[in-house]
């Protein structure tokens, strides 16, 4: 399989509660996408990834592969986007309710691939 389109609607409500959202209320963070944000970009902190997710997420076509996660119930993908001219693995999970977005992942690339391009 391949990558597929995000679809219009995720990539919509994720982007509008990166925008106007607030951390710790519609938008949280896993403790490992703190972590390993830390250890790919030292020198930055982690609330700098938000703006680059958005460039993702109202680009032109952005693809992706959804991701089966049981807790907490809602639609994750993952995808490669750019940050600092730097291919970067993330991961995002629209909660069930579209109230929520948790941030699971923005770091430098643990493999080559994502799932959906790996599996038969």
């Amino acid at each position: 399989m391949a990558l597929q389109p995000i679809p219009r609607a995720w990539l919509r409500r994720v982007a509008q509660l990166l925008k106007h959202g607030t951390m710790h209320r519609e938008i949280r963070k896993t403790q490992g996408f703190s972590q390993k944000f830390q250890t790919s970009f030292p020198s930055d902190t982690d609330d700098r990834v938000l703006p680059y997710f958005l460039i993702f997420l109202e680009g032109r076509d952005p693809h992706g592969c959804p991701v089966s996660m049981h807790r907490p119930p809602g639609d994750t993908w993952e995808f490669w986007f750019t940050y600092k001219q730097q291919k970067t693995y993330g991961k995002i999970l629209l909660t069930t309710d579209q109230q929520r977005v948790i941030l699971f992942s923005a770091h430098l690339p643990e493999r080559s691939y994502l799932r959906c391009e790996q599996e038969q």
